[in-house]
Parts: C-alpha cells; structure tokens; sequence
C-alpha cells in the first residue's frame, strides 16, 4: 500500500481483532500500515498466530519494544525491497526458506540477529 492518510496504521487494534487465531500477519511494504503496538497484543495474547515484519514503525523498532521478544513473531532487516546482487537475494531465500522449515518444526531459527 502507499503510504497515506488513508493507509497508517490500516491494521489497527480492530481490524487485528477481526482475524481468525491462525492468522499471521505479513507486512514487507509499509511499516507504518500496521499499529506495532496493536500487534504485540495481539500476538501476546494469542488473538492471531504470528508475523513476519520486513519493515516497522518507527523503523528501526526500539530495543525495549514488546515484538522483539514475542516468540511468534520474525522481524526481518528491511531485505525484501528485492534490490540485491542475484546471489545474495538467492542465499536469502535459501536462510528464509530453511527457517521457515526450522520454525515449522519448532526448532531455533538460524542467522538471528542480536538486540
């Protein structure tokens, strides 16, 4: 979505309570179209599944902030914009696809990044 008046935060506290519990949520475009905030209640309280977040608001999130140690949720480092060297966009997906494998089977994810 673009960003707009119309867009921030267009998944808010509401819309998140309106999702199914196995939803989870994916935002690789605009962080600021989710409420992050919202978000981490949400999945604290187990109303939705997961996410995937490429990007966030404020970008990049505080170290204090609540998504960082919500274990349903994988915050990427803004990469999915697409504009890298053929070979680092393959390795990419290859770590993405191997832990989404591990995340499946619920073992650690590999590569993570520390805080």
């Amino acid at each position: 979505v673009p960003r707009s008046p119309q867009t921030h935060h267009l998944l808010d506290a509401a819309r998140l309570g309106r999702l199914k519990s196995t939803a989870v949520v994916i935002n690789a475009g605009r962080g600021d179209a989710i409420d992050a905030d919202a978000l981490a209640v949400a999945l604290r309280e187990g109303r939705i599944h997961g996410a995937g977040l490429d990007v966030t608001e404020p970008e990049p999130l505080p170290a204090e902030h609540p998504l960082w140690g919500e274990p349903r949720c994988l915050i990427t480092p803004h990469v999915a914009g697409g504009n890298h060297l053929e070979e680092t966009s393959e390795q990419i997906i290859r770590i993405a696809l191997h832990n989404v494998s591990r995340y499946a089977k619920q073992q650690e994810l590999l590569n993570l990044v520390s805080r």
